[in-house]
């Protein structure tokens, strides 16, 4: 089950160009991060009915970090519950599915919906 947007990524030939841009004109202010090579803010919200607290990041990284997916240009990182529930379902339908990766935030896998879009699931560790 999808439980909120976790992250939003754009990707640019120049990230900071492309960050000032958003930071001048929408007011965003982005931090750097050098493990990632990207440009980041998060937006802090507590689930409903609960005491967690979380965030939705909204992420600028340079073209060369793009899955290439094509004419696809971002990436919608989708929060969910019971991941292995829900890739079962897509392989169920026939549909492509990458990972699952465990990392550090957490376990990761890839599908694309079906025009193409390039969908990140995100299952965070508690």
């Amino acid at each position: 089950m999808v439980t909120a947007i976790g992250g939003i990524f754009l990707y640019s030939e120049n990230p900071k160009v492309l960050a000032d841009w958003y930071h001048k004109n929408l007011g965003l202010d982005y931090e750097y991060t050098e493990q990632h090579e990207a440009y980041y803010i998060t937006f802090p919200y507590r689930e409903m009915n609960s005491e967690k607290k979380r965030y939705t990041l909204f992420s600028i990284l340079h073209n060369t970090n793009r899955p290439f997916v094509d004419g696809k240009f971002f990436t919608v990182n989708l929060r969910v519950t019971n991941m292995a529930v829900i890739l079962d379902k897509i392989r169920q339908e026939k549909g492509e599915v990458r990972g699952p990766e465990m990392h550090d935030e957490g376990q990761f896998a890839w599908i694309n919906d079906p025009e193409g879009n390039y969908i990140e699931l995100w299952e965070e560790r508690d």
